[in-house]
């Protein structure tokens, strides 16, 4: 009886040993303890099992570890084809992960570009008056025409660093966006308002900050 005691007892590590792998703790599965596992179960049938309780218990632990390989090996089976749940979660974190660093690396690199030699857009004037799909608008108050149009080749840069469509997205509809809400922050927070670039929820959006708040 205290042989099966074992036996069962190295059953349940070993189901923990595949969980722990499942789960991500750790890196590979236990293969060289299943395979001790599955040598004592065949060696209790090597033995005098005595009694048919004593040959009863015996032969749930060998029904129980082959209920076990045969949901382990569905598993892993998934894991090598790439579709077992946790591998697709961790795949997408990384993804997310990837398409956010390329969009702040486009962010930063436009804002140097634009620093060292900035280039008025096609459609970007020289002054506070910018001509839009509605008409002629003005750029709100505390916000200038360089800081626009650096502003405009950020949110272009990050969209397009994070495979967003940027079809239809000029720089005056940009502006007519900014001419819209810029006033009604204002009046809200009583100061000044600026723009930044950023990403919410795998998104590129502009986000609205206090002219005195740092970025970040």
């Amino acid at each position: 009886m205290e042989h099966l005691d074992d036996v069962e007892e190295q059953i349940e590590l070993l189901k923990v040993a595949y969980e722990r792998y499942f789960n991500g703790v750790d890196r590979v599965p236990p293969a060289r303890e299943h395979d001790a596992v599955k040598l004592s179960v065949r060696q209790l049938f090597g033995l005098h099992t005595g009694s048919t309780a004593v040959r009863f218990r015996a032969q749930g632990l060998k029904a129980r570890l082959v209920t076990y390989e045969q949901y382990w090996t569905r598993i892993l089976g998934q894991i090598e084809r790439g579709t077992f749940k946790r591998v697709l979660a961790e795949s997408k974190r990384r993804e997310w992960e990837i398409r956010h660093k390329r969009a702040e690396d486009a962010v930063q690199s436009a804002a140097q570009t634009s620093a060292a030699a900035p280039a008025a857009d096609a459609d970007a004037p020289s002054g506070p008056i910018v001509r839009t799909p509605s008409g002629r608008v003005a750029l709100p108050d505390g916000i200038d025409a360089g800081e626009a149009r650096t502003l405009f080749k950020q949110f272009v840069a990050a969209k397009k660093a994070a495979g967003e469509p940027i079809s239809g997205l000029t720089y005056g509809r940009m502006v007519e966006k900014l001419a819209r809400e810029v006033p009604k922050l204002q009046e809200k927070h009583g100061e000044a308002i600026r723009f930044e670039v950023t990403t919410v929820g795998g998104k590129v959006r502009l986000r609205a900050r206090r002219r005195a708040d740092r970025p970040g």
